[in-house]
């Protein structure tokens, strides 16, 4: 025994040098109730998950709780975590990536089951302190706590996100949350995997109580001692929650059994209208929770909680062993290797620069959306344009996003104005002087950028990193303006900027290693994915997307229906229809786009001539309310205007051409075009093409990314269909000699 913190005393097993746990008795309390804590604290890892290691360690530790119980030396234990901003993360993903079929990973889930289970029925109650993140497995340990009480820090958040891998709630979570919250509420926790932060989980009903994380463990051993007489009773701590909560106002409807089917029937037509069937977990959730759901605050025990677990674990059994799962779980490494880049080559180091102050040239759509991130993520920023109507409009773009935020309850009214009051409008430099990054979004003319840049250099200091948001023009060119060229950096957003999660970070022939770091590490500040891209015409994701939206043009060019176009490539996995899409982007700008690609890569990118009749007769796209369809009402509601056949001159033909060739058409050229990025070096690998197409285009996350999919066709199919094209269309589906390499050789992009 070693007398611990607080005078505690640690019982470890003495077998295990290195425990995940540290159990320990606390000291005794008012009434004398005899307390103990129990402290997750893996060794050698940043967060608390549940390997087959800790698994094994838990086991073992239960024999020794079960027997303190039956002795009577426990009144309650308190489950903490010795991880900063963690509880538990969830299941050890590599563990379940490993599974090769359907009753191994069955086998799994029930094996963790028992364990829980176990907890569950300890003789005693259990108490969950959620500090951090309790995710996945965390969440379903903590459900099956006799009382679960949550930090008010903003790093406690709890919630099961296993659709987010392509799984379902594996641990009893699709059994024991729609006892705790009600089916509406956790139907919607569930099929959406997201996270409630303590305060909305405590007026959910999942957190019976909500303490402020100032001195937070001592909190929860007094809030335990006093309810010490209500929890082994096992009465309910918290309120009784309004059933509808979260799950919307019909929630009390749906806890009688007869309206249960209806809200069934709802959740997998809500699930179906988003993903079309691609993503198997949340319909396999929804039907568990139909079999295995009872009244709302029973608690199940033996046989009938046996049956019920096993049925969860079919169905975690069934998910876990196929693709969809496999590739999202991919993805999700993918994610985790950003985070710990510094988007430098392995070995390369250099001086880590501090990005605390910020400035953006433009108030336009992209300038005001970058100042409105910047601000979001509290990192005060100037916004320069020429004249006050200009910066208005920023100023009410950037109000316009807090103000859904407000609406969304995801941040309060003060927070609106603290967050608005970050962004500074001005109309000369004042200020840029101290600034440590200046981000420029004006019009996409080079020239004009130069003139600009030339103008800035002598307003900001020698250590002040400069960066274009430019979508298709050199930063090699545009650097040569300055005397200080290894400051100058590409940091292409996405539009809508709050949105959408990709930034390309391009490096030009002289942007220093420190440019690159700073400005990589400040995108996952502002919570986005970079990735670092050479400079090249269309850098990655505009040079892959226009082939795709070109080919998609071409096709309607020979009578292919825009809605017909549109539902194909929805079909196959696109959030978002090649039509729709290119007027979201503008069909001046794909104009402007494809034809500098043409310049630059010759008769493979030769546009298709339709874009410019669209254009000539002003369909610009949703920004005007008129393009490939037409925008109208004060939600811009997409409608197809049928003149556009007529300005197009094309005369529609619905089903003129199998799916199958719509879909290789739009895909391949990207296919191909992929592979002579990787043969150029416009990134190094083919993970970073997909992460940077899945989060820059939405290429569909349960294919894996562009490249994941070629691999599914493999290189001698991939050949063989863009000759077959080849032969009818020419020089746009003409292999690339990197592809032709990779049929010879039967080399795949991935080599596992």
């Amino acid at each position: 025994m070693i007398r611990g913190e607080y005078g505690r005393i640690i019982m470890t097993q003495t077998q295990n040098p290195n425990p995940a746990f540290r159990l320990e008795s606390a000291p005794a309390l008012k009434g004398g109730a005899k307390l103990w804590t129990l402290t997750f604290d893996l060794p050698g890892e940043k967060v608390n998950k549940l390997s087959r290691k800790v698994m094994t360690e838990v086991d073992t530790l239960l024999v020794e709780l079960e027997e303190k119980g039956r002795k009577g030396e426990i009144d309650a234990l308190v489950l903490f975590s010795g991880k900063p901003g963690n509880f538990i993360a969830g299941a050890d993903i590599e563990m379940i990536q490993s599974v090769k079929t359907a009753h191994e990973a069955e086998e799994l889930s029930r094996s963790g089951q028992v364990l829980i289970d176990r907890w569950e029925d300890l003789p005693f109650p259990t108490i969950a302190a959620i500090n951090g993140a309790a995710l996945g497995g965390g969440c379903e340990f903590a459900l099956a706590s006799t009382a679960i009480v949550m930090s008010n820090d903003p790093a406690a958040k709890i919630g099961l996100p296993e659709v987010l891998l392509g799984l379902c709630p594996g641990m009893g979570g699709c059994v024991r949350l729609p006892r705790k919250v009600g089916l509406a509420a956790s139907l919607d926790l569930i099929l959406t995997g997201k996270t409630l932060s303590g305060d909305r989980a405590a007026k959910a009903g999942l957190a019976d109580a909500c303490l402020p994380k100032e001195n937070f463990n001592d909190s929860v051993m007094n809030w335990t001692a006093t309810r010490l007489s209500a929890l082994k009773a096992g009465k309910r701590i918290a309120k009784e929650p309004k059933l509808g909560g979260i799950g919307g106002p019909v929630g009390d409807l749906l806890e009688k059994t007869p309206a249960r089917a209806i809200a069934f029937k709802k959740a997998r037509e809500g699930v179906l209208s988003k993903t079309h069937g691609h993503y198997p977990g949340p319909l396999e959730a929804i039907q568990i929770i139909q079999d295995t759901v009872g009244e709302y605050g029973d608690k199940l025990r033996g046989r009938e909680r046996e049956a019920a677990m096993k049925r969860e674990a079919q169905g975690f059994g069934r998910l876990a062993a196929t693709d969809v799962s496999k590739n999202l779980i991919r993805l999700f490494f993918l994610t985790e290797e950003v985070k710990k880049s510094k988007g430098l080559p392995e070995g390369v180091k250099s001086r880590e620069v501090k990005i605390r102050r910020a400035s953006v040239l433009g108030a336009g759509v992209m300038g005001g959306g970058i100042a409105q991130l910047f601000a979001d993520k509290n990192l005060p920023i100037r916004m320069k344009d020429l004249n006050s109507k200009a910066l208005a409009l920023g100023m009410q773009a950037a109000a316009k996003i807090f103000s859904k935020q407000v609406q969304k309850k995801k941040i309060n009214r003060r927070e609106f104005l603290q967050k608005l009051n970050l962004i500074a409008p001005v109309t000369d430099f004042s200020g840029f002087r101290s600034t440590d990054l200046v981000v420029e979004a004006i019009v996409e003319n080079i020239d004009v950028k130069k003139k600009v840049f030339q103008e800035l250099e002598g307003q900001i200091s020698n250590e002040c990193i400069v960066a274009s948001n430019t979508s298709s023009l050199s930063i090699s060119a545009m650097q040569k303006v300055f005397e200080h060229p290894e400051r100058f950096v590409g940091m292409h957003f996405f539009n809508p900027v709050h949105k959408m999660p990709l930034v390309e970070v391009i490096r030009g022939e002289r942007t220093s290693d420190e440019a690159v770091s700073a400005v990589f590490q400040l995108s996952k500040t502002l919570g986005k994915t970079p990735i670092v891209v050479k400079d090249a015409p269309g850098f990655l994701v505009n040079r892959l997307l226009m082939p795709y939206l070109n080919e998609a043009v071409y096709l309607l060019s020979e009578g292919v229906p825009i809605p017909e176009l549109d539902q194909t490539l929805l079909d196959f996995g696109m959030p978002m229809g090649p039509m729709e899409l290119i007027d979201e982007v503008g069909v001046d700008v794909g104009d402007k786009v494809s034809h500098i690609l043409h310049e630059a890569f010759g008769d493979r990118m030769l546009p298709a001539p339709l874009n410019g009749k669209a254009v000539a007769a002003g369909r610009l796209g949703k920004k005007n309310g008129k393009g490939l369809y037409s925008y109208e009402g004060p939600k811009k509601s997409k409608v197809l205007d049928p003149s556009i056949y007529e300005i197009m001159g094309v005369k529609p033909k619905p089903h003129c051409l199998s799916t199958e060739e719509i879909i290789e058409r739009c895909i391949l050229p990207m296919i191909n075009e992929a592979s002579r990025c990787l043969e150029e070096g416009i990134v190094s690998t083919a993970a970073e093409v997909d992460l940077g197409m899945i989060m820059g285009t939405g290429f569909p996350p349960f294919r894996g990314g562009l490249l994941r999919y070629a691999d599914t066709l493999g290189p001698r199919t991939l050949v063989d269909r863009l000759r077959k094209y080849e032969a009818r269309f020419g020089a746009r589906f003409a292999p690339a000699p990197a592809l032709l390499a990779r049929a010879q050789n039967e080399q795949k992009f991935y080599s596992k």
